[in-house]
């Protein structure tokens, strides 16, 4: 994927404002910042600075005086700055100083006021997920996160150059994560069973999920955290179709989430989906055309599907096309078709209201009974015996 594209990801999922530079000119903005001309002049001549002294494999996080943070990457010869953001949830006083310092009344005074608490706050962990997520791209190894007090200094009359001052003590942040990492080799695993036991609870103040008590930004670190898992899943070989649907899906729970107790119970679910759709649904092992055959029925699943379109999709004859499944697989295509269909039936009957026949007509069985019969020959429960009591 495209860094443009993991840029704007991120952007959706944190809101916070990125730009590209590329030879240290803007190319794209996706944000203008609604502040008082003097302010936002300084902030842009920051963020100018920035770019122009980064040029090597580190992520650097830069805070100025007023509390604004940045995190900068230098890739494929072209600098992201994501920022401002703040680090903390202390900045009351941030407010005042500024106000203060550069003599805003009125209406200035006011746009300081509505820009600071409308600014996104990020920790360290979340800060770390956002490189992840860059690093991902093209598995790039950046060595550390730098975190850098700066102040613009002139450097000659006509303000041409600008240097980075380096006020304060470097302190460095770790991008690897111990629990992150666990987390995320469930997914690659496909380990189902130890998602479904893992104790989100004892790692409660370990994990980004929990580490800010502001309930907006433990939603924001759910959506952080689908992300990951939905690229480690994709890495781990489920198709991108199949990726899509299982995100679309799980930002549907974390939008209904209302209540901060709800938090790990949906952790547990991403992490429990991801891993599921790993094993069952991982596409590494397979041969070209019984991947072909697979994704086919994948996207077709609510269709009447027949060897006759799947033949025709692939340019194969029939024959030649129950052979080589056969053989790679150990089933046949109907008998996967309808395996497939169980599982997509046992997802429908944990996670809605569907009745038994609507989830019959949707998998496009001839009728009820056969779904039934189906049902309980795959899973050994009738559909309302596994929705009362799911095993799995």
């Amino acid at each position: 994927m495209k860094i443009e594209k993991i840029a704007y990801n991120i952007y959706c999922i944190t809101n916070i404002s990125f730009s590209f530079y590329e030879n240290d000119i803007k190319t794209y903005d996706t944000d203008h910042l609604s502040l008082p001309e003097i302010l936002r002049n300084e902030i842009e001549g920051k963020k100018q600075t920035i770019i122009e002294n980064q040029k090597d494999n580190k992520v650097y996080r830069i805070q100025d005086k007023n509390g604004l943070t940045f995190l900068c990457f230098f890739v494929n010869q072209k600098n992201i700055l994501f920022g401002p953001f703040l680090i903390n949830d202390d900045f009351e006083n941030l407010i005042d100083e500024v106000i203060l310092n550069y003599r805003f009344i009125n209406e200035e005074a006011l746009m300081i006021e509505n820009f600071y608490n409308n600014l996104k706050i990020l920790s360290d962990s979340q800060q770390n997920l956002i490189v992840k997520m860059i690093q991902n791209i093209q598995n790039l190894d950046f060595e550390n996160i730098k975190i850098i007090n700066i102040q613009i200094k002139k450097v000659d009359n006509n303000g041409a150059s600008k240097r980075l001052n380096n006020d304060f003590n470097l302190k460095h942040v770790e991008t690897s994560n111990e629990v992150e990492e666990k987390l995320l080799s469930i997914v690659r695993n496909g380990d189902v069973e130890i998602a479904q036991s893992f104790d989100f609870q004892k790692i409660s103040n370990q994990l980004l999920i929990y580490q800010n008590n502001s309930f907006t930004n433990m939603k924001t670190n759910l959506m952080i955290f689908d992300a990951l898992c939905n690229r480690e899943a994709v890495k781990s070989g489920i198709d991108l179709h199949l990726a899509y649907k299982i995100s679309n899906n799980i930002k549907f729970y974390i939008n209904k989430v209302s209540l901060s107790s709800e938090i790990r119970y949906v952790a547990q679910r991403i992490l429990t989906t991801y891993a599921k759709a790993v094993k069952d649904y991982t596409l590494l092992n397979h041969s070209s055309n019984i991947k072909k055959i697979i994704l086919y029925i994948r996207k077709n699943l609510t269709n009447k599907i027949t060897l006759d379109d799947i033949a025709s999709e692939l340019f194969i004859t029939k024959e030649h096309l129950s052979r080589l499944f056969k053989k790679e697989m150990g089933i046949t295509i109907s008998e996967y078709i309808i395996k497939i269909k169980i599982i997509e039936a046992k997802t429908l009957l944990k996670e809605t209201d569907y009745n038994i026949l609507d989830i019959a007509v949707l998998l496009n069985f001839a009728n009820s009974s056969h779904f039934s019969n189906s049902f309980k020959k795959t899973t050994g429960l009738s559909p309302s015996d596994y929705r009362k009591n799911p095993n799995d």
